[in-house]
Order: structure tokens, then sequence, then C-alpha cells
């Protein structure tokens, strides 16, 4: 492990804030249309304008064994058809030794949880719940509220994500959260 010095990072849920910050991803509708299952929404609203979904900071760690990264993300509240805006998803490459947490800092979520061998686990995600996410669990987070949904996540600076069983044609979680009757439902993927 290299002699990194002590870090202190600074965070704030309005307007959402993070410093230091490496590296900041920022994912719109056209970077994510192929996570939605419906299609035809994701062409309409892709017709009228190219959305923000989620923003993720994150802190200036090394990337190496040894390290804990930390983040902040922020998932803007809206929908595609009836489903509600969320995080890609992914695993971590190792399935042993990378776990991951997840604090809430302000509004409301759930977090999607599946195996690889198609276990699944839905979790709240609100202020004073700590999620943990085991290693070898998948993990997607949906803002199911009407603001920002924001949240802190710690995990093996190491860690790799595994981002490809996600897309048109491909596996996928098995469990999307649709608005109905103007409440969060988790249903099978149709």
């Amino acid at each position: 492990m290299s002699a990194f010095q002590p870090l202190n990072i600074k965070y704030s849920e309005i307007p959402p804030q993070f410093t230091p910050y490496d590296l900041v991803i920022d994912r719109s509708l056209n970077e994510m249309q192929d996570v939605f299952y419906d299609q035809d929404a994701v062409k309409r609203s892709l017709a009228e304008q190219n959305p923000s979904i989620v923003k993720v900071w994150m802190a200036p760690i090394p990337y190496d064994r040894g390290h804990l990264m930390s983040c902040m993300t922020v998932i803007y509240p809206g929908t595609i058809g009836d489903e509600f805006y969320m995080t890609k998803g992914h695993f971590h490459t190792d399935p042993v030794n990378d776990p991951e947490y997840y604090l809430t800092i302000r509004g409301e979520g759930m977090l999607l949880l599946q195996t690889r061998e198609g276990d699944t686990s839905v979790s709240e995600m609100l202020p004073g719940i700590l999620n943990y996410i085991p290693p070898g669990w998948a993990h997607r987070t949906v803002n199911t509220g009407d603001e920002d949904f924001v949240f802190l996540g710690f995990f093996p600076s190491a860690a790799k994500r595994d981002y490809s069983f996600i897309g048109l044609g491909k596996e996928n979680f098995k469990k999307v959260v649709v608005k109905r009757l103007g409440k969060p439902e988790v249903i099978d993927h149709p």
C-alpha cells in the first residue's frame, strides 16, 4: 500500500456536493437507455429531451487493495414510462471480498439486489438506514421519491464493476420498480 496521506471529505445534501473528488460519473438517459424495460417510453423521452438520471462523485482515493473508496450518488426524481430513475447496477468482479455499504442522507429509494444464481432481495433506502451489500450480490438503486435521492457508498477501492449482464437482450435485474397509483411497486422484469 502506498504512503497515502489522511483525507477529509466534505459533503452536503442540498445542493449535493462532495469534495474533494477524483472522478464524476454523470449519466443521462441517452447513456442509460438500455436499462429501462419500456423502450417506447425511452424513445418518446429522448425525442423531447435527454434528462440527467444519476451523478456519482468518487473520492480521490487510490484504486489499490487496502484502501476504502467513498462516493456520493444522486439519482434525480423521475420516471421513464412507469419505471423510476435508477443506477445501471452492477456486480463486483470479486464475489468473495467486495462488499459495499450505502448510507442514505436525503430522499427515499429502494435497493435491488440479485445473485448470479437469481436470488433477489429488495431493501428500503431512507435517511437513518445503513444498507449492507454482501459480496456476490449485484446492486441497483432506485429513486422512488419526488426529490433528489442522495446516498454515500463505501467499498474496497480495488473493486471492479461488472455491467456485462445489463442491457437489451441480456439477463438484467429480475425485478424493476415502477410507479403504480402514485406509489412504488416492485414487479418482475417484463
